[in-house]
């Protein structure tokens, strides 16, 4: 009885721990993403300025960190996940790289879902706090200081 009762604390505990590993790591590698991003646009390239690009450097490290969480251990699912990202990128027509960066994360939302449902609640959670911190950003560049905080492409 004892037995079971520590078990199950330890598995609540590590469920919390995984959560909040996985979260940090999740804001890390972002601002990692968004550092790059930075940099690049200070050595004049200013292709990585426009909007488009700005969420895909953030977006696409996120979606990946979580692609490698979930097919870490199962060989299977691995090459399955790559399968379809791969039928994903040739079979759609692209207009730009955020578009395909979402169908990355809808597919990985998927099957990050049947795999443990906290990993993809966490990476909703990012993705919609980054789309919104950017268009509250973009709103006030554009109100406040009469600027635009992404290149129109």
């Amino acid at each position: 009885m004892l037995k079971d009762y520590l078990l199950q604390i330890y598995n609540q505990n590590s469920l919390i721990f995984d959560l909040v590993f996985f979260s940090s790591n999740i804001i890390l590698v972002g601002l990692l993403g968004l550092l790059l991003n930075i940099a690049l646009g200070r050595i004049n390239q200013d292709w990585v300025t426009t909007f488009h690009h700005r969420m895909s450097f953030i977006l696409l490290p996120v979606i990946t960190l979580t692609i490698t969480t979930v097919i870490s251990g199962n060989i299977a699912l691995s090459l399955g996940m790559i399968g379809a990202l791969s039928i994903v990128r040739f079979r759609n027509p692209v207009k730009n790289p955020f578009e395909l960066v979402l169908y990355f994360a809808l597919i990985t939302l998927g099957i990050a879902s049947s795999i443990n449902f906290i990993y993809s609640i966490v990476l909703t959670a990012f993705i919609l706090i980054v789309i919104y911190i950017s268009f509250k950003l973009e709103n006030y560049f554009r109100s406040k200081k009469n600027k635009f905080l992404h290149k129109i492409s």
